[in-house]
């Protein structure tokens, strides 16, 4: 109920989570799990998860694991059996987007924007259901015939086809009367957007896709959504927005800059400037900085599955096939004792791992790196080790790395040296 408080702590003197100026308005997805651990703001008995796969793709990944554990239902709609899914009471395999599913996709780039359809070119061979409408669509048939219509109700009234007017009478009618309404702009005439010139939503699916005219150059340029509707050096729209949620919690603005872990204080607060990173492990105990980066062959998380993944790894440049491997200076390696291909020990505040270390001269001394994409211990027989037994394939950057935020805002954070490593020869 939009009543209550957000599981995430957003809003909280902690997370302001600011949006466009207004705290509390952001979210901090990651944060849920130690909420859920903490039962602040409350107590979580059941959930429902899609699209996400939070105990491997989440830093501080182990308070997933320990939060769902403690967790006394979970249903997890997905495509793959991920460690995730390992934690369900009921799975809803979900179709998949590349063959099943109805939606679009839309981009911006060299001036243009585009929006393209997503056509099922295969019917499931099994009772799947699209994520976001169809089991949403039988949630609402069941609250319904257990005496709560208003979700079904919601629905029937404001998502009937706008060609037509006709309510949807089930899950895919739902799902195309949805996408209608979202792109409905760019096909029904009713307004000249500009581009391609579609009649009707029968010729938009057949073409498939809507690209708009040529941007003209700086016709968007001003008109900011400031306080001051102007580029703000000093900017008074933080300021209004710290100011409230300082107010809010009975503190000062320097107060709100303390608990998110800025140096700032005064008006320095509102303009430009240097902050040294905020670091988890001492400098003494972990002299290293782990520094992670993307795979060249993933799809976000969802590609270690794929064998052609495993066979071509080393187009990441130090990478070994079917392996995880810890990039390391060879001058520091030197000092170490440690050679190419010598299993070593990552530290960090959240554990120790063993590594296979490759020496890279393209890494700056002082600083290890590890390409994020192994490590499942699920998901599959070819990206976990032993998918049976929850063997991992390598380490997962997200256990390694703590969990953290930028509390303003409520972005994870994953870079900017804020994980400290110690590395040892294993």
């Amino acid at each position: 109920h939009s009543k209550f408080k957000k599981i995430d702590q957003r809003g909280t003197k902690e997370y302001p989570a600011m949006k466009k100026g207004k705290p509390g308005s952001g979210v901090v997805t990651n944060n849920v799990a130690t909420a859920m651990l903490t039962k602040d703001p409350y107590e979580i008995k059941v959930a429902i998860s899609y699209f996400n796969n939070f105990v491997f793709s989440a830093s501080g990944a182990q308070r997933w694991e320990k939060a769902l554990e403690e967790l006394p239902f979970l249903a997890h709609i997905t495509t793959h059996a991920s460690e995730m899914t390992q934690y369900a009471d009921i799975v809803l395999p979900s179709t998949i987007t590349m063959f099943e599913k109805l939606g679009y996709t839309k981009t911006k780039a060299n001036g243009y924007a585009t929006c393209t359809l997503v056509l099922p070119v295969v019917k499931p061979l099994w009772a799947l259901r699209t994520d976001e409408t169809e089991i949403p669509w039988d949630l609402a048939v069941k609250l319904k015939e257990k005496g709560f219509p208003n979700l079904h109700e919601y629905f029937r009234k404001e998502f009937k086809d706008p060609e037509t007017g006709k309510e949807p009478t089930n899950g895919l009618e739902f799902t195309e009367y949805s996408l209608k309404i979202q792109t409905a702009p760019l096909w029904d005439g009713k307004k000249d957007v500009g581009g391609d010139k579609i009649k009707g939503w029968a010729e938009f699916r057949k073409r498939g896709m809507w690209n708009s005219s040529r941007y003209k150059y700086k016709s968007r340029w001003g008109k900011f959504k400031t306080k001051t509707h102007k580029f703000e050096f000093y900017s008074d729209t933080l300021k209004a927005a710290l100011e409230s949620h300082a107010k809010k919690h009975k503190v000062d603005v320097d107060g709100i800059m303390e608990v998110t872990n800025y140096t700032a204080r005064g008006d320095l607060c509102f303009v430009p400037h240097y902050e040294p990173p905020f670091r988890h492990g001492d400098e003494k105990e972990y002299p290293f900085v782990f520094i992670d980066y993307k795979s060249r062959l993933n799809r976000e998380g969802r590609s270690q599955n794929a064998s052609w993944y495993q066979e071509f790894k080393h187009v990441d440049i130090g990478d070994i096939g079917w392996d995880d491997v810890l990039k390391i200076n060879p001058a520091d390696a030197r000092k170490l004792g440690i050679k190419d291909a010598d299993m070593v020990k990552i530290s960090t505040v959240t554990g120790s791992y063993r590594l296979r270390a490759r020496l890279w001269e393209g890494l700056r001394p002082g600083t290890v790196t590890k390409c994020f994409g192994q490590g499942h211990w699920a998901y599959g027989r070819v990206a976990a080790k032993d998918y049976g037994k929850a063997v991992p394939r390598g380490v997962n950057n997200n256990e390694i790395m703590p969990f953290d935020t930028e509390r303003l805002s409520g972005s994870n954070v994953r870079n900017g040296g804020f994980t400290g490593v110690k590395i040892e020869k294993a």
